[in-house]
């Protein structure tokens, strides 16, 4: 017997955290992460990764961007990916 499409497991829709609260919390694990690794200055560290300083000020502030761009700012600061994702949910000093 066929399986009914309502017999389907389904995702949690509901606990989903909304784009928006992602991005502004990436933004903000970018920039401390940024600051602990050293890199005081936001232009320099954007310049040094070949990245528009706007474009690199609007990531901080929370703006939507490529995997390829998180990976490649992560990469800079001398982190890895885990090492990024380990403190993603710890409060942000700033």
């Amino acid at each position: 017997m066929a399986k009914r499409i309502t017999d389907r497991k389904k995702a949690y829709a509901e606990n989903v955290t909304p784009k928006k609260t992602i991005l502004a919390k990436l933004g903000k694990r970018i920039k401390a992460a940024r600051k602990a690794s050293g890199f005081s200055s936001a232009e320099h560290f954007a310049y040094d990764l070949e990245i528009s300083r706007p474009m690199y000020s609007a990531y901080e502030n929370g703006n939507d961007m490529r995997v390829s761009t998180l990976f490649k700012i992560i990469e800079g600061m001398g982190m890895t990916i885990p090492e990024f994702f380990a403190k993603f949910d710890e409060p942000s000093k700033g």
